[in-house]
């Protein structure tokens, strides 16, 4: 399938890669592409960096959907047929949404929301973005007023955090030890020491000394309420793991020519197929392009040449020609690394070499400067 063909026809595209590779410039060209073509696009980020609000023409943009305006449009001398909405996903936000949401009255919800342990871990937890990043991608999915939501996953230093997310979750609030430490420290709390063992007792005191005894109360707190609201959380997550296995799902895997890039790809592409989800195709963002056939051989011998004609000029043409032969040789180490790994891929994903480019993308017009060269080809059949 083209690339062309996943934009005009899924429903959800989620943008994958290792922190660093462009992810958020690349979700926002291909759901310009769709507004383009004249779908109802959303484009979510989670990236607090205000590079997608610049690019897409806004001051800034929050945990509710904003539409571009047709100004920014009109500045790139282009009118989309269909709609282009953007928005930052808050995780925080998202978090108090979903506990709400599930949350069998206010007063537990109000407990929960209250609750020092549960503000600290909707923020500081690590799988606590990417978990919201999900929650909200379902929600908005559910909703139904978009044809398509183009998902710029959270900036991590791996890419399968994001996949890890709901069962990193779940198992965290799921943990059983933690719980059978804690619930008898509340209890105890309440009822006074004097029905606790001089075993526990002195558990207590440690835990207290290492954490706080408000900290400790905190912990315990959150656990014995959250307990009803579990299996409610864990069903969610469910439904947000499946929609990620829906045929109106495809991932897009970002990723440059560094090694270090190609590594996590590798990883990525892996646990992809075990899942069973469907890889759309790989991008690979930020690729030097050979400026010239020549090789960097031909180039120094034709730039001797040049420097003993000009030889006014040599100290210049010589910087010239180094820079040139530069450029070359990391062209043609690109290239390999790109080669090399599309011989690992499955047959039928297809890719897409975005090069790099001189200027910044920071309007609508150097968005679509990034989508044109996002023509995705199926090399392998």
């Amino acid at each position: 399938m083209q690339l062309s063909d996943l934009v005009a026809e899924k429903h959800i595209l989620v943008c994958c890669g290792s922190g660093g590779v462009g992810k958020t410039t690349i979700s926002a060209s291909l759901a310009l592409s769709a507004a383009m073509a004249g779908r109802k696009v959303l484009v979510c980020t989670i990236d607090p960096a205000k590079r997608l609000a610049d690019s897409l023409g806004l001051k800034e943009l929050g945990n509710e959907e904003a539409r571009i305006p047709d100004e920014a449009f009109d500045k790139a001398g282009v009118k989309p047929k269909g709609e282009l909405w953007g928005m930052m996903l808050d995780s925080k936000r998202t978090f108090d949404d979903l506990i709400e949401r599930i949350s069998p009255n206010e007063e537990t919800s109000r407990k929960i929301l209250e609750n020092g342990f549960y503000q600290n871990i909707t923020t500081a937890l690590a799988g606590s973005q990417e978990f919201s990043a999900m929650e909200k991608l379902y929600e908005l999915a559910a909703s139904g007023k978009y044809d398509l939501i183009v998902l710029d996953t959270p900036p991590s230093r791996h890419a399968l955090d994001f996949l890890d997310a709901p069962n990193k979750m779940t198992a965290f609030l799921d943990a059983k030890v933690i719980q059978w430490v804690l619930k008898p420290y509340l209890t105890a709390g309440k009822m006074g020491f004097k029905f606790v063992n001089r075993t526990a007792k002195a558990m207590f005191s440690i835990l207290e000394k290492a954490t706080g005894k408000e900290t400790l109360a905190d912990i315990a707190d959150f656990f014995l309420v959250f307990e009803g609201l579990y299996d409610g959380f864990k069903a969610r997550a469910a439904r947000v793991r499946e929609l990620m296995e829906e045929d109106g799902t495809a991932f897009l895997l970002v990723t440059s020519p560094q090694s270090g890039s190609l590594s996590e790809a590798d990883f990525f592409v892996e646990r992809i197929e075990q899942d069973g989800m469907a890889l759309g195709g790989v991008i690979f963002n930020r690729v030097h392009t050979p400026p010239t056939d020549l090789t960097s051989r031909e180039a120094a011998a034709l730039g001797e040449k040049a420097a003993s004609s000009l030889k006014k000029y040599q100290p210049a043409v010589e910087a010239l020609v180094a820079n040139l032969r530069l450029f070359i040789l990391l062209a043609e180490a690109d290239k390999r690394a790109i080669d090399s790994f599309l011989t690992r891929l499955q047959k039928g994903v297809g890719s897409v070499r975005v090069p790099y480019l001189l200027h910044d993308v920071h309007d609508i017009a150097t968005l679509l400067d990034v989508a044109s060269y996002l023509k995705l080809r199926v090399l392998r059949v």
